[in-house]
């Protein structure tokens, strides 16, 4: 598994976020903060790649919005079949994913590329993948159009695909990410999505662990090399992920927090 970094520029001031306290970024803090998260990601022995900082993009630190690396779904520990080329809802940050793309196709050779076309939007964070599913979140930042469309291409290689309404946070994965092939963890508003959408996995099929509401950062977790980075501050979700025998790694990231980012945020996952 490669694990495509991006450290944050003097830019990240000025990321776009709806978090009340957000004129209290510290770049110089959220530059250290990244440092120490990208070291967890190393230490679980993992194949990253640091991108240059973009000065002039300043939420290009969230590199998984910008494209999304499938493998086939009867093959899930095998390589990228396909890149889906993102375009993200937010116009200003379009110019991130070209230099995102371009590191990651030296590192999948052979898998096709497809473009999210106009008028057709998508970010990778209304994005999760669990098992031979995949759920789209429809949200201020993914259209339907968009959400159609890689439904399309998940199809091809053997996704079943779903799209869920998200109307009260940024995307789908600040609510809900996976563990596992059969595994989720969520806030209750997360799961309500994936509840309310035709195909969503019946309750009885994926084992949810549900996050408390005044904890909500710990619902964004990168499960990842035999552990689970999360973000610090979240201390019953914690204790909720160790009952459950995951191998917990707590990461300051609460300065990505006033961005509305968490750990999936940080990374650009291509097998």
């Amino acid at each position: 598994m490669h694990v495509l970094v991006r450290e944050p520029s003097a830019a990240f001031c000025d990321a776009i976020s709806a978090h009340p306290e957000r004129d209290r970024i510290d770049v110089e803090r959220a530059i250290r903060q990244h440092a120490a998260f990208v070291s967890a990601l190393s230490a679980a022995g993992l194949d990253v790649l640091s991108l240059p900082p973009e000065p002039a993009l300043p939420d290009a630190t969230f590199v998984s919005d910008v494209l999304l690396a499938l493998p086939r779904a009867d093959q899930p520990d095998g390589p990228t079949a396909t890149l889906v080329v993102a375009r993200p809802g937010a116009a200003a940050r379009r110019g991130e994913v070209a230099s995102v793309v371009a590191a990651a196709q030296p590192l999948a050779p052979r898998a096709a590329v497809v473009e999210i076309e106009e008028p057709g939007t998508l970010d990778g964070g209304d994005v999760i993948v669990y098992g031979d599913r995949i759920a789209i979140g429809v949200s201020g930042r993914t259209n339907v159009c968009g959400a159609g469309q890689l439904a399309l291409v998940a199809a091809e290689l053997g996704y079943r695909a779903f799209l869920c309404p998200v109307t009260d946070r940024l995307h789908l994965a600040t609510a809900v990410t996976p563990l596992g092939r059969r595994r989720l963890i969520g806030t209750a508003a997360g799961f309500a999505s994936l509840d309310r959408a035709p195909g969503s996995a019946p309750r009885d099929e994926i084992e949810r662990l549900v996050v408390p509401d005044d904890e909500a950062p710990g619902a964004n977790v990168l499960a990842i090399g035999g552990r689970v980075l999360m973000a610090a501050g979240c201390p019953r979700t914690a204790e909720l992920l160790r009952a459950a025998d995951e191998s917990v790694v707590e990461v300051e990231l609460d300065e990505f927090h006033l961005a509305d980012g968490g750990p999936t945020c940080l990374v650009q996952l291509v097998p």
